[in-house]
């Protein structure tokens, strides 16, 4: 945002902090926000869709002996404010006392680093409608021209994101945070042998606008993508080695994560309550929580509560180390917070590049993506639906489909392997495509 709009939320948030005062609560945290999103989407050669959405809105959380309430406005006009504060403070005063409600804790906000993450382009006010309109209309255009007869259909969408944020604490906090975003998105559906209708994605996505390919290198790969699922068929339930691909892991991954949050410790629904401190997957694991990673989409100095952003171990060769605890959950598990919140996981990258994982495999399955199931973070127990490429002495050979694996993430990740050097991008999760030994595989 301009230096002027976050001149603007700021002055809203140090208005509504006085504001609470002056009605008798002393523990509070405003924070004041600004965000404009505009996407194109194209569908069989024409623009199918164009949205721009402008929000603004303040959020006050009131503290008072025990007392907690959070109240969001989006109404900035004075007299709009004061009634949302008379209406904001009577909540909180009717509300059940939780002695573990407490602002967070000034310690807390030491630390913080001062640092230029590179989450913020100035330039990206000025992309065109044009060049949004060109990028979404390459990428639709080339994935159905790859794709020739065997398409049926593709879009493509592209979306530039512009925010900023103003924080505020009554025991000292001050904070404020900008960033920006371009995304373009390619889907295509291709035709197979009987009914099926297999489709792959593609996506490209950068904190600044210089940054974005164009258009018509994600349509192709998104072709590419789809072609991988034709003429898939199915195979007999086996073991055999896998190996998941960087895009996938994430998937996986959020089941073991699920259970790392301060929230499902507290209420004993975490299956990792018994392992901080112990194995909970081979020595080729390793995930730090890394918040500077610069242009990274989860970077950031400070969490959601004031807390300085530090580097955090989760998994340490293959030992947990962390959960990610809050104030709140802090009090209650009379324990030290870490954060509230995940910023960037970066799972520590080995030597090795896909193709050299999969020719050293005489035979296992390749995992592109995972199709519904789910995980019980209690338990640990998951059920995942597969589809990939099937690996014989060293090559990929055809396209699979209609696989379960199933099992508990107490003991998958013991059998991780090997970890490949092709971290993923896009996303706040940085994984390498990544091995295991000896997965049960349910097919015919």
């Amino acid at each position: 945002m301009s230096k002027d709009t976050t001149q603007t939320i700021e002055q809203t948030a140090q208005m509504i902090l006085e504001g609470v005062h002056k009605r008798g609560i002393k523990d509070v945290k405003v924070v004041a926000s600004q965000s404009r999103n505009v996407s194109t989407v194209y569908r069989k050669g024409v623009i199918d869709k164009v949205q721009e959405s402008s929000r603004k809105d303040v959020s006050v959380y009131l503290y008072e002996n025990g007392r907690y309430s959070v109240s969001t406005s989006n109404d900035f006009r004075k007299d709009a404010l004061e009634t949302f504060l008379d209406s904001a403070v009577a909540l909180t005063r009717a509300m059940e006392k939780d002695p573990f409600r407490e602002l967070t804790d000034p310690e807390l906000y030491k630390g913080r680093k001062n640092i230029d993450l590179k989450l913020y382009d100035p330039n990206m006010e000025s992309f065109t409608t044009e060049r949004r309109n060109d990028l979404a209309k390459e990428a639709e255009a080339a994935a159905m021209t790859t794709a020739g007869d065997k398409a049926i259909s593709a879009e493509a969408s592209m979306e530039t994101q512009t925010a900023s944020a103003v924080q505020l604490h009554s025991n000292g906090f001050e904070g404020s945070e900008a960033g920006t975003q371009a995304w373009l998105f390619t889907e295509i559906s291709l035709k197979d042998k009987g009914d099926k209708r297999p489709s792959g994605w593609d996506l490209n996505g950068s904190r600044f606008a210089a940054d974005m390919v164009d258009g018509a290198l994600t349509g192709k790969k998104a072709v590419e993508r789809a072609s991988l699922k034709l003429a898939s068929r199915k195979i007999e339930t086996q073991r055999c080695p896998m190996i998941v691909e960087n895009r996938a892991v994430g998937r996986l991954l959020g089941g073991l994560l699920s259970a790392t949050v301060g929230r499902a410790l507290q209420q004993k629904r975490s299956f990792l309550e018994s392992f901080e401190g112990k194995r909970i997957a081979s020595d080729a694991l390793s995930i730090i929580d890394d918040p500077f990673i610069e242009s990274g989409f989860g970077s950031r100095l400070f969490d959601s509560e004031g807390i300085s952003a530090r580097q955090m171990p989760v998994i340490e060769k293959g030992i947990f180390k962390n959960f990610y605890i809050d104030t709140y959950y802090g009090k209650k598990l009379n324990r030290a917070p870490t954060t509230g919140g995940r910023s960037n996981l970066t799972i520590e990258p080995g030597l090795q590049t896909l193709d050299e994982l999969i020719s050293e495999l005489p035979k296992g399955i390749l995992v592109r993506g995972f199709i519904g199931g789910n995980t019980n973070s209690t338990t640990g127990d998951f059920s995942l639906g597969v589809y990939g490429t099937l690996i014989e002495n060293g090559t990929l050979t055809h396209a699979i489909s209609e696989l379960n694996i199933s099992g508990n993430h107490t003991e998958l990740w013991k059998k991780l392997s090997k970890v490949g050097n092709d971290p993923w991008k896009f996303s706040s999760l940085r994984s390498p495509s990544i091995v295991f030994d000896e997965i049960q595989f349910s097919g015919n």
